[in-house]
């Protein structure tokens, strides 16, 4: 099974109908100007040692290249091997608010998905971390306990919709004191958890949480998903096909605005911080987790696969080399200057 670090590399093969096409008016545009510039009667002398299968050839080499050189920056991994981690790090755990707010699309594509690419991200950058993801609304539920196996995370935050939480409305107070009973209560550190959510709480006082997670040595981060204009809540049906946007009693449609001052009061009765995700961040929150006391985290194993990206780097410049200076015509393998 093939894994690819950096996917979107892939969306780089979409330029090859182009490339071909630009190598097609090449060369309708170079006979074109042999045409304006050479007597009629040279033309035939001039073109008749250019070779059409040659020239062809030239594309179909510089293609490969290409195609090689987007496979290997897309870093592919295959051949699994067992890994056994053991290092220093803390024990972080991920809430993300899968309540139907979230697919309000003040932020594109929606503001669960572009939680999620966030989170993806700073899963990248938290490697010697334990990790644990929940998904909350009016309830909430673990999809994945601590773990040092980031890429088993990645897979468990990628199925996370309002699907996997059929209570509707958002309860932060469960949230919370959900996602917290993951840490080991006997240590007094090494906890953080990071909340992504728009802050619309409906139910609970999540207040109450905040004061027992702070005893127990937690410090809790809040990135509020949204923007503060906000944006109607899109409904959909069974088929996932938008039927309208969600009204009140009054039939009017129904903004939801990002609920910011209750995240910023949490994240600061914790010693936490309160981020925006309209900014750039994750190096901010990743740097404030390298604050907290580390611990040392051993016996973990998990599955990992090596990358191959080498194996397709040296035939691309191999490719696109012979594509460049393969000459054209008969006779003659590469260009050189006479």
């Amino acid at each position: 099974m093939i894994k690819w670090v950096a996917p979107q590399a892939l969306y780089l093969l979409f330029l090859i109908p182009i490339i071909i096409v630009g190598f097609i008016v090449h060369m309708i545009q170079k006979r074109s100007r042999l045409r304006r510039l050479a007597d009629e009667k040279m033309i035939p002398r001039i073109t008749d040692s250019l070779s059409t299968r040659l020239q062809v050839f030239q594309l179909v080499l510089f293609i490969l290249g290409f195609v090689c050189l987007v496979v290997a920056l897309a870093r592919p991994k295959w051949g699994e091997k067992l890994q056994i981690y053991k290092g220093k790090g803390i024990d972080v755990v991920i809430a993300l608010d899968a309540s139907k707010s979230m697919l309000a699309q003040d932020m594109k594509p929606n503001r669960l998905s572009r939680a999620k690419t966030e989170i993806a991200l700073l899963l990248e950058n938290i490697t010697s971390d334990r990790v644990g993801i929940t998904a909350f609304a009016g309830d909430c539920y673990v999809m994945c306990p601590l773990t040092t196996d980031i890429e088993a995370a990645r897979l468990f935050l990628d199925i996370i919709s309002p699907d996997v939480v059929p209570k509707p409305g958002t309860d932060l107070e469960k949230a919370i004191r959900i996602s917290s009973s993951l840490f080991n209560s006997e240590e007094d550190t090494y906890k953080a958890l990071i909340i992504y959510t728009d802050g619309d709480n409906l139910v609970g006082d999540p207040m109450a949480a905040i004061d027992k997670i702070r005893d127990e040595g937690v410090r809790m981060f809040a990135v509020g998903t949204g923007t503060v204009e906000g944006a109607p809540v899109p409904e959909f049906d069974q088929g996932g096909n938008f039927v309208s946007y969600k009204k009140d009693k009054d039939e009017k449609i129904v903004m939801s605005r990002l609920a910011e001052r209750l995240l910023i009061v949490m994240a600061k009765a914790t010693d936490g911080r309160y981020f925006r995700t309209e900014g750039i961040y994750v190096d901010r929150l990743v740097a404030e987790l390298d604050k907290i006391k580390k611990k040392e985290i051993g016996g973990g194993e998990y599955i990992d696969y090596e990358e191959r990206y080498h194996y397709f780097l040296l035939p691309a410049f191999i490719f696109v080399f012979l594509g460049v200076f393969l000459n054209d015509r008969r006779g003659r393998w590469f260009k050189y200057e006479g």
